[in-house]
């Protein structure tokens, strides 16, 4: 196992997208993405300290190496891999159609192309990609915000109509908010979530991905699964 010789880890963070990576009630910042981290600063000797940036602006931040490494749900794309390095994928998932509970117009991906319904996206997101290629009137149909939260709040609020959002997130806000929304239609997109590092950080990346695959072998991973994604209750 890579020895990072208690190596001081600053990792950019958009703490505002439970179950991934989000405040709690007592101020702390918790979620999938900060206890993979920590666990696996625990096997290669490293401390990490979480800072809550934009998502925005996270990968301008990390490549002008205002942090070391980005832990916040991050979808690997060539576009991104342009500007920093990715660790082996971690998750693989669906980005998928979150509504209203009793809202039975939107069946699926097929109903945003009649122009009719407003799209909640987080700004900078592969979901904002995404949605992009499912409306004919961007301008008119996709609604930008930036935090998934703002966008999740107005969704309930009725001022979109829908919003685009990855599956296991979608799990979390539900959650959260019990019997308000539920997911409608077939998942859109499938896709690899990973860590990102300044580029050439061939050191940290590498001493991640042995990490990582420690915790995938050792049932460490599953036992985080399923305490965000499975029991998770706010």
């Amino acid at each position: 196992m890579p020895d990072l010789k208690g190596r001081a880890l600053k990792v950019g963070s958009d703490t505002t997208y439970p179950p991934f990576e989000f405040v709690n009630k007592s101020n702390e910042i918790v979620g999938f993405d900060a206890d993979m981290v920590n666990e696996v600063c625990k096997l290669v000797n490293c401390k990490a300290t979480f800072i809550t940036t934009g998502f925005d602006t996270i990968f301008v931040a990390l490549s002008q190496k205002q942090f070391d490494m980005v832990a916040s749900g991050v979808t690997i794309t060539d576009e991104r891999k342009k500007t920093v390095d990715f660790g082996s994928p971690y998750l693989h998932y669906e980005e998928v159609l979150l509504v209203r509970a009793d809202d039975t117009r939107i069946a699926g991906a097929d109903d945003l192309k009649t122009g009719k319904y407003i799209v909640g996206v987080q700004t900078g997101t592969s979901n904002e990609d995404t949605a992009k290629t499912l409306v004919p009137d961007e301008k008119k149909q996709l609604k930008r915000f930036d935090t998934f939260d703002q966008a999740i709040a107005a969704l309930i609020g009725k001022d979109v109509d829908v919003v685009e959002i990855d599956k296991p997130a979608a799990d979390g806000y539900m959650a959260q908010n019990a019997g308000k929304m539920k997911v409608t239609g077939k998942g859109l997109t499938s896709n690899d979530l990973g860590f990102a590092f300044q580029k050439g950080d061939k050191t940290l990346v590498d001493a991640f991905n042995a990490g990582l695959k420690t915790l995938q072998t050792n049932g460490t991973f599953d036992k985080l699964y399923k305490k965000w994604f499975v029991d998770y209750k706010p």
